[in-house]
């Protein structure tokens, strides 16, 4: 598999650029979506992160250089995971930690964490993020959560994903962009 690269947008690595494979599956999240998604997520220094589907790792990167406390990154390509903590060590990036596994056993693993961001970023061939979305709400991991982002491939949107978080977030962006569907959804306050 060959390399490309991408820059870190903002925060203490602003500018520092990271390599990632290129696959099929990977399709890092675009410059001008990742702009939006860290202008409406508030970042706080206690914040954890959850990155399903990492590919790239970027988003946790961008999450990290604002300065969150902890990303997780959970992807079952064990290259994609070598090639993120490779790149983590190449910035001396320590406050994250790694999952080499399927994202449905990790969400089943129900971790004891709050997750006050979560990104979703399937690869578009996947057709189980409604499954995904159902066994995150059914876990605790929506428990304390603040945000959620995820994305899709436009023409094949499943907007009943967003049914299953309308009672408990609101959709802050719901947009398309080229070939990707993206949605932010905030937690409501009770």
């Amino acid at each position: 598999m060959s390399k490309s690269k991408l820059s870190i947008l903002s925060g203490y690595l602003k500018s520092r650029q990271i390599n990632y494979l290129e696959d099929d599956n990977i399709r890092p999240t675009k410059t001008y979506i990742r702009e939006v998604i860290f202008n409406v997520c508030e970042i706080h220094s206690d914040f954890n992160t959850l990155d399903l589907f990492c590919g790239s790792g970027i988003l946790s990167l961008e999450s990290i250089s604002r300065g969150v406390n902890k990303a997780y990154l959970v992807d079952n390509n064990r290259e994609v995971c070598k090639m993120i903590s490779s790149e983590f060590t190449k910035l001396k990036v320590k406050n994250y930690e790694m999952f080499n596994m399927d994202v449905t056993k990790f969400v089943q693993m129900n971790p004891e964490i709050n997750f006050d961001i979560i990104f979703i970023d399937p690869p578009y061939k996947y057709n189980n993020l409604r499954d995904i979305m159902l066994s995150l709400q059914s876990s605790n991991i929506f428990q304390e959560n603040r945000y959620i982002y995820f994305e899709q491939h436009k023409k094949n949107k499943d907007s009943t994903i967003s049914e299953i978080l309308i009672d408990d977030y609101e959709m802050v962006k719901d947009l398309s962009i080229g070939e990707v569907s993206y949605t932010i959804a905030k937690k409501r306050i009770k």
